[in-house]
């Protein structure tokens, strides 16, 4: 009985690994209509994404496309949130990528401290291309031509973006209770 508390126990501790750890990057569909990449930015910076390497004066502003942007945005709220549960959809705008997209003077965070775990400053205005405007240290940008700014019309519940809990519950309820066998 023990060896088979212990066999499960270390298939959940490399299942658990390899979930967490894995390299994989949250990048855009340049196939996805602008206005669901935009909304993927707005959503993404809005919720807690390190969003200040893609305005005007960051260092991921170039090339100054939504799609770019947005696999920015939508990478770095992945990362920073991954941990918690957070999935690489966001209505189907983007897709986990093993290739790491960073370019010269712009690098993709690949985990949660490198997405930039600190707190957040609320910018207000617009993160679309062209226009770039804001300020703060580690701001979210808020806004677009598809929202006023302040407000975003993306629904994170609806596309999968919110924390998922069950499987983490599911393994330590099932390793708890191997464990818990005489």
């Amino acid at each position: 009985m023990e060896s088979a508390a212990a066999l499960v126990l270390a298939a959940a501790v490399l299942l658990l690994s390899s979930t967490l750890a894995a390299s994989d990057f949250c990048v855009c569909r340049s196939d996805q209509p602008t206005a669901l990449l935009q909304k993927a930015i707005d959503y993404s910076c809005g919720q807690g994404a390190d969003c200040t390497s893609i305005l005007s004066s960051g260092g991921c502003y170039n090339p100054n496309t939504v799609a770019s942007h947005c696999s920015w945005a939508a990478n770095s709220y992945f990362q920073k949130f991954r941990a918690s549960g957070a999935t690489c959809d966001f209505g189907g705008a983007a897709t986990l990528s093993s290739s790491d997209p960073s370019f010269s003077g712009c690098t993709f965070p690949s985990s949660a401290s490198a997405a930039g775990t600190t707190g957040t400053t609320t910018t207000t205005g617009t993160l679309s291309p062209g226009v770039g405007t804001g300020t703060g240290t580690n701001g979210t940008g808020m806004g677009s031509a598809l929202s006023p700014p302040g407000t975003s019309n993306f629904d994170g519940a609806a596309a999968g973006l919110f924390p998922r809990a069950e499987p983490v519950i599911f393994l330590t309820v099932l390793l708890l209770s191997f464990l818990a066998l005489p």
